[in-house]
């Protein structure tokens, strides 16, 4: 067999980078801002906490307390508001997390036993991932998440325990998510015989966790999407009925098994699924550490019993992920193969990339193959809205974050995601007409946004609802010169909906 020169390795990594840095360059520069919701709402939360409202949402008619999220990032977030609002300004954020969590990766793959070069090429391949360069590049908590992650778990390498609790606690406070990365890295610290470390780590990373928990029981709001009720219909243990949970946890374990593939080339099926439980248990067999896979599987589990798919969610750790498979690749003895193996794999990944970018003119870097909205549509509806709506006006949209912060006028959803029936049902997203006329007028909601919304699994469904409330003369549509057909602004002319 021919041998790859270092020398030309050397020179193939280095376009490999500089390819993945040139998506990043492309996908942050799109101009697009509150179009994923979750991104939205960070960016309401955040201007709130530097107007000096406090930690609220207050798009919303009547605005509550922010207890959904962790404050951390929403925080550091209106540091940059106030600043500027430009939306190159702001995505900054998360893009410079995730140059830090990647560059962290690579000390902390190091730390475990892997070269230089094969660190670079397992980091490169999560950096190249679809998943990855959407969240770096638009505003969301995961990169901050996945920075101070890899963080706390160097400073537990290097025997820091305060430090690495400080940082753990951190992460809790970005994303809940961070409780597996506690009680994985106390459970470490017990088996190694370490008592008086875990008591020290334990102890820091629960004084800055423990006031966030008690301040959102505290301010506890009924409303449904925007309070911690949402955490309790949001995972399977507390949100579902018996032959439901049995029906989303098979789903979830085809999901997470899948989710390498469907990270890097989109193929999410069964065959995905078992080829990576086979390459797992290899894997395991061949080579196994203590840290990180412990908190790899306390975190996957975790996952399992979340509503939904976790390919968002296992982004953050997925360098270390594909670790687990790494350490056993280089055990074989063709070195050349298993690299050039690895390089094809980025090329694919970054064609992937590549083929995303083609919708990035006017939207932003999507999470998935749908195409995103077209950020000129949209804001040549929201102009329309700012200079022909009264400042007091409510408006109802998937989006509404968005529209709060595009228009100044208040917003609401109007429907509560069902996302048993979104993920696991096909065609099940329901969006009851009746229930959204319901909301509607309960806010007094004047005017009523349909977006096409392509990466949302209840957009469809909220359509029907519309266009049913349309047909039953709650709603007429409104005039906005220059629009395309499937952006639409629609009044409300009603006060009652008809079954």
């Amino acid at each position: 067999m021919t041998r790859i020169s270092p020398q030309a390795v050397r020179w193939i990594l280095i376009t490999a980078i500089a390819a993945v840095a040139a998506i990043y360059v492309a996908a942050w520069l799109a101009p697009a801002i509150g179009l994923y919701h979750d991104d939205g709402v960070y960016l309401v939360t955040a201007k709130a906490i530097a107007s000096g409202q406090g930690y609220v949402v207050n798009s919303l008619p009547t605005p509550v307390p922010q207890t959904k999220y962790p404050p951390l990032f929403p925080v550091l977030l209106a540091l940059f508001t106030l600043v500027s609002g430009n939306p190159q300004w702001l995505k900054l954020l998360p893009l410079l997390c995730t140059a830090g969590w990647l560059f962290l990766s690579w000390r902390l793959l190091m730390r475990f036993g892997a070269s230089g070069g094969s660190a670079a090429l397992v980091v490169l391949l999560a950096a190249a991932s679809p998943g990855t360069v959407f969240l770096g590049t638009n505003l969301m908590s995961e990169p901050l998440f996945a920075l101070l992650t890899v963080a706390a778990m160097l400073a537990l390498l290097n025997d820091r325990a305060a430090l690495a609790g400080i940082l753990a606690g951190l992460a809790t406070l970005t994303r809940t998510a961070g409780i597996p990365l506690i009680a994985a890295s106390a459970l470490t610290l017990l088996l190694y015989g370490r008592f008086r470390r875990a008591v020290t780590f334990t102890g820091a990373a629960m004084l800055l966790v423990a006031p966030w928990f008690g301040w959102s029981l505290a301010r506890a709001t009924p409303q449904s999407y925007y309070g911690r009720a949402a955490y309790a219909a949001g995972n399977i243990i507390t949100g579902l009925d018996a032959n439901d949970k049995v029906l989303a946890l098979l789903n979830n374990v085809m999901y997470l098994f899948a989710s390498p593939w469907s990270m890097l080339t989109g193929i999410h099926d069964l065959w995905a699924a078992l080829s990576t439980l086979a390459i797992l248990i290899w894997s395991l067999w061949r080579r196994r550490q203590l840290v990180p896979d412990l908190f790899i599987g306390l975190y996957c589990l975790m996952l399992l019993f979340w509503l939904g798919p976790p390919q968002r969610f296992l982004t953050p750790v997925f360098p270390l992920v594909l670790w687990i498979f790494w350490r056993a690749l280089r055990t074989i003895q063709r070195r050349e193969a298993v690299t050039a193996i690895i390089l094809i794999l980025v090329a694919m990944v970054v064609r992937v990339d590549y083929k995303r970018l083609r919708m990035l003119p006017h939207g932003q870097f999507p999470s998935s193959d749908r195409e995103p909205n077209d950020w000129r549509e949209m804001d040549r509806l929201f102009a329309w809205i700012r200079t022909n709506t009264p400042p007091d006006a409510v408006i109802a949209g998937n989006l509404d974050p968005a529209i709060y912060l595009q228009t100044g006028r208040k917003a609401i959803r109007g429907f509560v995601p069902d996302f048993f029936k979104s993920f696991y049902l096909p065609g099940g997203a329901t969006v009851a007409p009746d229930l959204l006329a319901a909301a509607i007028f309960a806010e007094n909601a004047s005017y009523v946004v349909l977006t096409p919304d392509r990466d949302f699994a209840e957009s469809a469904a909220y359509h029907r609802s519309v266009q049913a409330l349309e047909r039953n003369g709650v709603i007429e549509p409104v005039a906005v010169p220059g629009l395309s057909s499937e952006y639409r602004l629609l009044r409300v002319i009603a006060t009652g909906f008809r079954r």
